[in-house]
């Protein structure tokens, strides 16, 4: 038999070949495709040059098949089945029965501050629905996000030139803030350029950067500071000011829920710090994905929620 590759075949031989073999009569598959007889015969035809078989053969006044055809009869099916099931119009997404999980990359301090509303939406719309935290680790989550192990990223920091592959959508900024524990000798009644520079720095960097937004602003100032300690995580550092005499300038949301368990006073910092953003952050596969757009109308409306309460709150 000489050599086929499926690029070489129409797809349209292929489902009259289907219907040939399960009627086992042209007349039948023609009615069926909404074609002619005699389109059909020149179907059968150009399917018996490609797999140079008669693949249906005259026995008396009926059709029956070749040992080749009832072969590919199985295969056939399953296969123009699957593919049908593949382009046929997507089932709308329905949160309350769908089964399944996503897999969000973030920061612990996205988990913290944003996590448990997240979460408690879920369970109330979408049950069935499990969700799987991971750490974003110091690489750009690109390529987890491609191979979908990763279904959306929740980053603050992520470089402006971020793939055409992927899609993001900035979702707030964060306010920084300075904590030192309440009776820190070093620190008076207001925080000044010269008692921030001499203090001890705790930095987060989630990215293994050993330079922050206030390395970089002091710099520009000709001042700079002395980092004494580097932490991948935002949660365990308000734990070091308690314990210490070193100062860490943080997200306020962090520190407000910190300072009053740990007896740490905030201070705006005394330099003009540009705000961080963190931003949602998927790839083109998963754009145009019904469950994947509900989670990200999730995560929207979380944050949406907590800017209404945060401006409506005591200020």
């Amino acid at each position: 038999m000489h050599a086929m590759h499926l690029h070489t075949i129409d797809l349209n031989l292929l489902n009259a070949l289907d219907a040939l073999l399960r009627h086992n009569s042209v007349t039948k598959a023609a009615k069926e495709l909404g074609l002619s007889q005699s389109a059909t015969s020149h179907a059968l035809n150009r399917l018996r040059e490609l797999f140079d078989d008669d693949l249906l053969v005259r026995a008396g006044r009926s059709m029956v098949p070749t040992a080749r055809a009832e072969q590919l009869r199985a295969p056939l099916q399953q296969a123009l089945s699957q593919l049908a099931a593949a382009i046929e119009t997507p089932q709308a997404f329905d949160p309350a029965s769908a089964q399944g999980e996503f897999c969000l990359a973030t920061s612990d301090y996205v988990q913290f501050v944003f996590l448990p509303a997240l979460i408690e939406k879920l369970q109330h719309r979408a049950p069935g629905i499990d969700l799987r935290i991971r750490e974003l680790g110091a690489e750009p989550p690109t390529d987890r996000l491609a191979t979908g192990a990763v279904d959306l990223a929740l980053t603050l920091g992520l470089p402006e030139d971020v793939p055409d592959t992927l899609y993001r959508r900035d979702l707030f900024q964060l306010e920084l803030v300075s904590l030192v524990r309440a009776d820190n000798p070093q620190v008076g009644d207001a925080l000044d350029l010269d008692t921030y520079c001499k203090l001890s720095h705790i930095l987060v960097s989630p990215l293994a950067d050993d330079v922050g937004v206030v390395d970089l602003t002091l710099a520009e100032m000709g001042r700079k500071r002395h980092v004494a300690v580097v932490v991948p995580h935002f949660m365990v550092a308000p734990f070091l000011v308690a314990n210490s005499d070193m100062i860490l300038t943080t997200a306020r949301s962090v520190a407000e829920k910190y300072a009053d368990a740990l007896a740490l006073r905030i201070f705006d910092p005394p330099i003009d710090l540009l705000r961080g953003t963190v931003s949602m952050v998927w790839h083109r596969r998963s754009y145009t994905d019904a469950s994947h757009q509900w989670l990200r109308r999730q995560v929207e409306e979380v944050v949406a929620e907590q800017d209404r309460a945060a401006s409506s709150g005591p200020k």
